[in-house]
């Protein structure tokens, strides 16, 4: 009686350690899952700041490029007005 008790007792105490393995594996599993999240989120932040800059960077050149084509259209008609006036 005190063997198959035993017996019991050891298949018992097998299952135990191979769940207790498992659950190793599954928080091993979740810790590199949660590793990988922060590695994509910190990707993400800096690809946000990125666009940012890149939306600064395109209102400046936005505005540079306006300026130049009012001051292209200015000497244009100027020059315009300019042979007009001259070859009256």
């Amino acid at each position: 009686m005190d063997d198959r008790r035993l017996d019991r007792i050891e298949g018992k105490l097998d299952k135990l350690s191979e769940v207790i393995t498992a659950i190793a594996r599954v928080e091993e599993k979740l810790l590199a899952s949660h590793n990988r999240i922060d590695r994509l989120e910190s990707r993400a932040d800096k690809h946000g700041k990125e666009i940012d800059d890149l939306k600064k960077i395109s209102q400046y050149n936005h505005t540079y490029v306006k300026t130049i084509e009012r001051l292209a259209w200015i000497l244009i008609s100027a020059t315009v007005g300019f042979l007009t006036y001259y070859l009256r």
